[in-house]
């Protein structure tokens, strides 16, 4: 059985480092499910979070000794599965009017959504959180119909004082 897993990369913030990255995944076999880019606390530097499908520890080992062999990259760190802050961004767009309008509302609101947009015919909300909250906030909104829907990448930060 195989698992997502997130791996943090830091590197020069140089051109093409992400191409760079998805490139090496692609040549190897590996599939990167998701990627998020962005700045670190470091100038100059990018924090990258991949998710990965990955059958085993030696598949990750070997992932992460890959992407150490870039130029630019800094960091590599697989994130353990207990003790990490993951969260992504989501904005679902969902069918509504004035009969399911404020349901929809009250359903966003007990999830922690924020409704960002409200027409005559639909609802757009932002939600954040782990990948099982957002789907269990999808299923919920299928029954009233779903538009779209638009997800980041998983970012993940371990806790404690450790990077």
């Amino acid at each position: 059985m195989t698992n997502e897993h997130q791996i943090l990369v830091i590197a020069k913030n140089a051109s093409g480092i992400g191409a760079r990255i998805l490139s090496l995944f692609n040549r190897r076999g590996f599939s990167v499910h998701k990627m998020t880019s962005g700045v670190s606390n470091q100038p100059g530097y990018a924090r990258i979070t991949l998710t990965v499908e990955a059958a085993d520890d030696t598949s990750l080992d070997q992932i992460q000794k890959q992407i150490y062999k870039l130029v630019d990259v800094v960091k590599v760190k697989i994130f353990a599965a207990k003790n990490v802050v993951r969260r992504e961004l989501m904005l679902i767009k969902v069918r509504a009017d004035n009969s399911t309008r404020s349901q929809i509302v009250q359903i966003a609101t007990i999830y922690r959504g924020n409704v960002l947009d409200v027409s005559p015919t639909s609802l757009i909300v932002e939600l954040t959180g782990d990948d099982e909250k957002l789907q269990g906030f999808i299923d919920i909104m299928e029954t009233y119909g779903v538009l779209e829907i638009a997800k980041t990448g998983v970012t993940a930060m371990s806790r404690g004082e450790k990077m």
